[in-house]
C-alpha cells in the first residue's frame, strides 16, 4: 500500500490521500477531500468518543486478517467495515489510531471482506499532526455506486448474481464439491481482460465478467464464504517464470498476483481459478493444475504483505487429481507469459 501525504493544511488538521492496490494490476486515482478545521471542543469530543466505542467482533477462522491485528486496528477495521456496509463514505473517526494502524485495518477489512466490493481502491484522512490521531476518513466509491440509489441497484444485481449461484453449489453436499462448481463457473464464464472496468472488485467477475486476478480471487471468495467455507484472499507474487525469449521477466510474467486459500476437513490448500482458466484456454477445455495444492506444488507462487502469516496449506487429500480424476498437474505446463 502506497501513502502520498499532502501539504499542511491547518494547525489542527492534515490531509493524507492513500492508494489501495492489490491483484495483477491496479490504477491510481488521486482526489481531492473536504477538510474542516477541528476545534479543541472537537478534539475533545473525538477522544471522548474514543472511550464509548465499542466494535463488532468476526471470527478468525473465517476472517483472518482481523485476527492479525492489533487491539486498535480492530476497533478501526470494525468501524469502517460498519460505516461502509451502511453505504457511508465520509465518517469520523472515534478510534484513538494513526496512519499506519488506520493503513494494516483497511488492508485486513478489504481482505476479508469481497462484499464490500464498490470501493475504488482509494480513501482519504484527516489526522491532527500534534498526535497523528485519525479525525475523518473518506473512501471514495466507483462510478456505479457513487449515489445510494447506484449502489443499492449494484448491491441487488451483486446478491441477485450470488444468490443464484450458491443456491447452485448447495445441492453439492461437500465443500470441494462447492469448490468445484464454483471453479468451473468462474472459469467458463470469465475473460482475463487487463484493462476490465472495477477489476480489482469481485464485481468485475460475478457481475461484468471481466476481471484480472483479484476479481477472480475475491470473486471466489466470496461465493465460497456464502456457502459458509472458510476461504482466504491471497495477495503475493509470481516469480521463477520466462519470457518467450527463455529470459527472466517481470511485469506480467513476474509480478503482483492474487489466488485463494480455503479450508476442507481441516486442512488448508491453495487454488487459483485464473491460472486454471488460462491453463485451460490454451488446452482447449478445462483442467485443473492449480486446484487445492500444498504450498510446496504451487509453483511460481509467493505470498506477500499480510498473507505470509496464513495459514500454511499442507493438504493433498483435495487436489483435483486425487479426488475427481486425471488432469495436467501444473509441473506439467510450460510457461511463456503467465499474469
Amino acid at each position: 500500500m502506497r501513502k502520498i501525504m499532502a501539504e499542511l493544511i491547518s494547525v489542527v488538521l492534515a490531509l493524507a490521500f492513500v492508494f489501495a492496490s492489490a491483484g495483477c494490476s491496479a490504477r491510481e486515482y488521486d482526489y481531492k477531500l473536504e477538510t474542516t478545521n477541528a476545534s479543541a471542543a472537537n478534539t475533545a469530543a473525538y477522544q471522548s468518543e474514543a472511550v464509548l466505542y465499542s466494535r463488532k467482533e468476526f471470527d478468525s477462522r473465517r476472517y483472518p486478517y482481523f485476527a492479525m491485528l492489533s487491539e486498535t486496528e480492530k476497533d478501526v477495521y470494525s468501524l469502517i467495515y460498519e460505516e461502509l456496509s451502511q453505504g457511508n463514505r465520509k465518517f469520523e473517526c472515534p478510534v484513538n489510531a494513526d496512519s499506519d494502524q488506520l493503513s494494516k485495518a483497511v488492508d485486513a477489512m478489504l481482505n476479508d471482506h469481497p462484499e464490500i466490493f464498490w470501493l475504488d481502491n482509494n480513501y482519504g484522512f484527516t489526522y491532527d499532526p500534534a498526535d497523528g490521531s485519525i479525525k475523518e476518513i473518506t473512501f471514495k466509491f466507483f462510478d456505479f455506486a457513487d449515489t445510494p440509489e447506484k449502489l443499492e441497484k449494484a448491491r441487488a444485481e451483486f446478491n441477485s448474481a450470488t444468490d443464484s449461484l450458491v443456491a447452485g453449489a448447495l445441492t453439492y453436499s461437500t465443500i470441494a464439491e462447492r469448490e468445484l462448481y464454483f471453479h468451473d463457473y468462474i472459469c467458463e464464464n470469465t475473460e482475463y481482460d487487463e484493462e476490465a472496468p472495477y477489476n480489482q472488485s469481485a464485481y468485475s467477475a460475478l457481475v461484468l465478467h471481466r476481471s484480472v486476478c483479484a476479481g477472480y480471487a475475491r470473486c471466489f471468495q466470496y461465493l465460497m464464504q456464502k456457502t459458509g467455507a472458510a476461504c482466504y484472499y491471497v495477495s503475493g507474487r509470481t516469480e521463477g517464470l520466462v519470457t518467450d525469449t527463455g529470459e527472466e521477466g517481470d511485469g506480467m510474467s513476474n509480478g503482483r498476483h492474487s489466488w485463494n486459500i480455503v479450508l476442507i476437513d481441516g486442512e488448508f490448500y491453495n487454488i487459483d481459478c485464473l491460472w486454471d482458466d488460462t491453463a485451460s484456454d490454451v488446452y482447449g477445455n478445462l483442467i485443473y493444475p492449480f486446484f487445492n495444492l500444498s504450498d510446496e506444488a504451487l509453483i511460481h507462487h509467493a505470498r506477500s504483505g499480510m498473507s505470509v502469516s496464513l495459514p500454511d496449506c499442507n493438504g493433498t487429500d483435495f487436489k483435483y487429481s486425487n479426488r475427481f480424476g486425471d488432469t495436467v498437474e501444473a509441473d506439467e505446463l510450460v510457461f511463456t507469459d503467465a499474469a
